[in-house]
Order: structure tokens, then sequence, then C-alpha cells
């Protein structure tokens, strides 16, 4: 009954739908798939849609030999974008890199031989911080406070001391003694005060740097210009895209490929060392590369002017004075609206004269904040993590790295070379010494076969001489 009344069903829907198309050909992944409807079109995204029905793209190039793995800090895809890493390509220039002297040098030595080879070169970036000289996260402040002082180190500390014991800021100090306050200042603390007195050496040394030695437009002009420039060099990137072909490469047997790295990873091209030659850091072939394939990214710290400059500017410190700046205005402004007229006249003669230089001080420093900003994140970094100083320090060392890794090319190039030539004389001298040696040989046998001939020919009587005779015989004859 049941099947009798299927029958009738299907031929009820043959009679009212039409006949359904043929499901399509299996493909990849189709073979066991029943056929669906078709999916509604996809939103274009600005990109070029994928060649179907061609060959596969060519598959990234492979590390012949084993190699040691680059430990970068690597992006991911969406981190990436929008960065300079996002119109940078590896794949296309990796055809341009010779890498048969990467892995001569770098391959790894097999299972049973010098196992602390491959760990030595799995450092991490960072942390041989003590040996490369970089400072450690225990130094920052000490470092920064006494980069902005003109005190020692024993008055600092004394300086220290005391504002423990007074348990106070020091801007509620100083309110303190000028109004003698002693509700916050008592005569214990007046007396602990009085024992860090500056002394009159350092009135004037304070006195011949300036008031606004402090903070000044050069250090946020640094800043601005510095990112302007790193954001604009061209050279520098393409630099980076070759160092991203070199991770790659390096990593290809044990990791993929990644879009991009952070800028902390540049220390590790220098820390990565050749099994065979502890002297040879990936650093040195990546010179060596950049200077044979692409010759015009040699100069490319030229792009980056300023960056020296930029690193010295203790930004914490920097955007702190103008805050603290910033606040100490506007409380003299808000005192001269309190007075009205009665406002002292130093005070209005103070904030008139400043006040187009606290405007003109406030303009720069939103235009460094806002260029760093822009170059901060230009290569994939927060100015929230990464101040000014710790960025462009990154640079500057790179640069130095940079610079001694082509001179230690070209000296052992150059080394090289006189080991070619005293080889190359030392191998004309012997054959000079060979082919003299042949030529005595030579000259010794034939004169032995002279003289045989000489002692086999018999008398000549001078009647069977005939002419010319007498020339044969004197060419014959020794001198």
């Amino acid at each position: 009954m049941f099947a009798s009344f299927l029958a009738g069903l299907q031929v009820q829907q043959q009679t009212k739908s039409p006949p359904t198309p043929p499901p399509p050909a299996p493909g990849p992944h189709r073979e066991n798939i029943a056929p669906s409807p078709p999916a509604p079109p996809a939103p274009s995204t600005g990109l070029p849609a994928p060649i179907t029905g061609g060959p596969p793209a060519p598959p990234p190039p492979c590390a012949v030999n084993k190699l040691p793995q680059l430990n970068w800090t690597a992006m991911k895809p969406n981190q990436a974008k929008n960065t300079v890493f996002e119109d940078l390509n590896d794949e296309k220039i990796i055809e341009k890199l010779d890498f048969s002297k990467l892995e001569e040098m770098f391959k790894l030595l097999p299972a049973g031989g010098d196992v602390t080879v491959e760990n030595g070169n799995r450092l991490e970036v960072g942390a041989p911080s003590a040996i490369v000289g970089q400072y450690s996260p225990g130094s920052t402040g000490s470092g920064s406070t006494r980069k902005n002082t003109l005190l020692d180190t024993k008055r600092l500390q004394n300086v220290a001391i005391t504002r423990r014991k007074l348990a106070l800021e020091p801007r509620a100090i100083m309110t303190a003694v000028h109004q003698m306050d002693l509700n916050t200042l008592s005569a214990d603390k007046v007396d602990i005060l009085s024992r860090i007195l500056p002394h009159e050496d350092e009135r004037k040394l304070y006195a011949e740097r300036g008031a606004d030695e402090g903070l000044s437009d050069e250090q946020f002009t640094h800043v601005t210009a510095a990112s302007k420039c790193a954001r604009e060099a061209t050279m520098f990137h393409r630099v980076l895209e070759v160092i991203l072909a070199f991770g790659n490469y390096m990593n290809s047997g044990r990791k993929g490929s990644v879009y991009g790295f952070r800028l902390a990873s540049l220390d590790s091209l220098a820390i990565l060392k050749a099994p065979c030659d502890r002297s040879l850091t990936l650093l040195h072939m990546v010179v060596e590369s950049i200077e044979r394939s692409f010759p015009e990214l040699m100069k490319f710290s030229e792009q980056l002017k300023f960056v020296d400059k930029a690193s010295g500017v203790q930004w914490d410190s920097v955007l702190s004075d103008m805050k603290e700046l910033e606040s100490g205005f506007e409380m003299a402004r808000r005192e001269r609206t309190l007075k009205g007229d009665n406002c002292p006249a130093p005070l209005a003669e103070f904030l008139s004269t400043h006040d187009d230089r606290m405007k003109q001080l406030q303009e720069h420093a939103k235009l460094a904040q806002k260029t760093y900003e822009a170059c901060i994140e230009f290569y994939g970094e927060s100015a929230r993590t990464m101040p000014p100083n710790d960025f462009f320090s990154k640079l500057g060392k790179f640069i130095v790295n940079f610079n001694r890794c082509k001179q230690e090319n070209d000296a052992r190039e150059a080394a090289e070379k006189r080991k070619r030539d005293e080889a190359e004389r030392r191998s004309r001298a012997a054959s000079k010494s060979q082919q003299h040696d042949g030529m005595m040989r030579e000259l010794a046998e034939r004169m032995g076969s002279t003289n045989a001939a000489k002692r086999q020919r018999g008398k000549i009587d001078s009647q069977q001489m005939g002419h010319g005779d007498f020339e044969k015989l004197m060419s014959g004859v020794n001198f």
C-alpha cells in the first residue's frame, strides 16, 4: 500500500516539475558529496579572482639541508594588514637570491655530531641582551633618570632617600615651601629637606643650561622628522623584504611561511651563527646577498635620517614634563582669573610672554605624537607599548650591525683574495720550477745523446770530406 502511494507521488512530481539538470562533473572533494543548490555570489573584494583550470602555482623553494631555526616574532595575516608587509612579496624576489652559500655554511650536522650547535643557534630574540649591549628592563628607570639630570649618582640617591622620608610628591613639596605651609612640612621635615638644598655650583650649572633645556622643540622635531623618514624609507622596506625571504627559507623545513615579523626580530639576525664558522651570522649572509643582488639597497640608512637623535629622546620623561608644564601653566591662568585686577604684575607678564611659546610646544607635541603613531602602526607595532626611543634605537642598532657586517664581509673577502693570490703565486712558482727542471733534463738528454754519437763516429779522412761537411761538424761542437 505504502509502495504504491510513493510510486503515484513520483509520477505526479514528474508531470508537474521540469526535469532536473545533470549533476556537475566530479571535481576535488566532490565525489562523495551530493549536489547542492548554487550558492549566492560572493561579495566583491576588489581582488582579482583566482585563475582556475590552469597549472597550480609552484610551491616556494624549501631548504635542501636542515638549517637552524630562526626564532623571530611572526605576524598573523590580520596583523600584517595595513602594514609595510602588506605590499612586500618575498616570493617574487626569492628567485633573485642565491641560497647555495647559505645552505653550505648553515647546514646542521647530522645526528650524533655536535649537539650543542643547533641548540646554540636557537636563541630567543632579546635573550643575550647583556652580551650585545641591550639594557635590561630593570635598568631602564635609572638609566633614564641619569640621562635627564645634571646630578651625580650619589646626589640622586640622597634626593631619593629624602623623598621617601617626606612621603610627598615634588609638586606638593614645592607648593608647601612657597606657601610656607608648616602643616604639610613640619619642622622635622624642613630639617630633612634642608640637607639636599642645591649648592652654589649646582645653581650656576642649571642657570647655564637654561630654564627650558629639559623640554624643547628639538625633542619633538627629532621624533617628527625621524617618524616621517622611517615611514617613507622605501629602500629599508625592500631590505625587510629580503629579510622576510631569508627567514621563510630558513624555517621552510619546520614552519610555514609568515607574512611579516616584529622589528624586535632584527636582533636575531646578528645572533644566529653558522655552525661551521661561529664568526659568521645570518646578517652577514643577508648583507652579502643584498650587495650582490640589490646593490642599490646598501645605502638604505640614508633614508633613515634623524634616527640617532630621536633614539636619544626619553619620550616618557618628555610627555611627563609636558603634562606637568601644561598643568602648571593652566594653574597660573586660573590664578590670574581669580585675582582679576589684583593680579600680580610678574604673573601677568609671565603669562603674556610665554603664552605663544606654550601653544607652540603643544602643537609640536601633538604633531610628534600623531606622526609617530602613524609610523609605528605602519610597522605593525603599537605606540602604547613601544615609545619612540625604543623604536628608533632598534632601527639605529640594526643600521650599526648592518654596516659592521658589511665591513667584516669586505675584510673576509680581502683575506680570501690574498689567500687566493698567494696560492696562485706559489702555483706559478712551482710551475716555473717544474718547467726549468724539465728544460734542464731535456738539455742533459740532448748533451748525452750528442756525446754518444761522437763516440760512435770513426775518424774521417780528409779526402772523404765533401763540400759543407766541415760546417756540419762545427755545428755539433759545444764550446
